[in-house]
């Protein structure tokens, strides 16, 4: 049973199937992938007209997005859900590090002031989610082992940020951003490129990150292969 979160300290329970705050509602179905190629999918759940039913149920009128697989779920049921993007897992083996132009420097996030600017940067860099939102759902992972924030900066200005979570034999790479200003200047790459370095210098080789279509031609470039793709849909009123 979902239970809607009123109180913005207990917005998100991490690494759950589902959490929402007061405007949205993000349903998470994830796999890794298995050794011979492709995904166990006893690890992927699928949403059915149940799920779409309660969330609905218990969101009442609030914004809602819910992500799966699963690239006709509008069709199946339109009377709940339109589509609205989608978004591509890809994945990576690379042992060697990125050659990188070092135009950025970067601090890794340690303080509570550090994952509060970290929170603001990237909530404009995705406007859907709130500065509050963002800090309260990772302010648990400060100096915690499986994490990792970064803050880019040129000419000491904040211009992009990322996060790395581990699991699973796996490094997957988070929250990549560019200020909207300081796009289509190569930014993206070299900081993406620097993060994987970050991972790589401590013997971590295996990489995930999700994308959307915007980012595609950079995570291929650096030799990502797309693993699957997932799909965003909003509830209908």
């Amino acid at each position: 049973m979902l239970h809607y979160m009123e109180n913005l300290k207990e917005v998100r329970k991490l690494r759950k199937n589902v959490c929402y705050t007061k405007n949205a509602v993000t349903y998470f179905k994830w796999a890794f992938p298995t050794a011979q190629g492709g995904w166990n999918q006893t690890h992927a759940e699928k949403i059915n007209q149940t799920i779409i039913k309660e969330i609905l149920k218990e969101t009442q009128n609030y914004k809602t997005i819910l992500t799966s697989a699963d690239g006709d779920l509008d069709k199946k049921y339109p009377k709940y859900l339109k589509k609205t993007e989608k978004d591509i897992v890809y994945g990576l083996e690379q042992n060697k590090p990125f050659v990188t132009k070092n135009t950025l420097t970067v601090k890794t996030v340690k303080t509570k002031e550090d994952l509060i600017l970290w929170g603001q940067l990237a909530s404009k860099v995705y406007s859907r989610y709130d500065t509050d939102f963002i800090y309260e759902s990772f302010k648990t992972d400060l100096r915690k082992s499986y994490a990792d924030y970064f803050i880019y900066y040129q000419n000491k200005k904040p211009v992009g940020i990322a996060q790395v979570i581990r699991g699973g034999g796996y490094s997957a790479i988070y929250w990549v951003g560019v200020l909207e200003e300081y796009r289509k200047k190569g930014l993206g790459a070299e900081l993406t490129k620097q993060t994987l370095n970050y991972e790589i210098a401590r013997k971590r080789y295996k990489f995930l990150l999700t994308a959307s279509e915007l980012g595609l031609k950079i995570y291929k470039k650096l030799g990502f292969k797309p693993l699957e793709t997932f799909y965003e849909y909003e509830l209908k009123r």
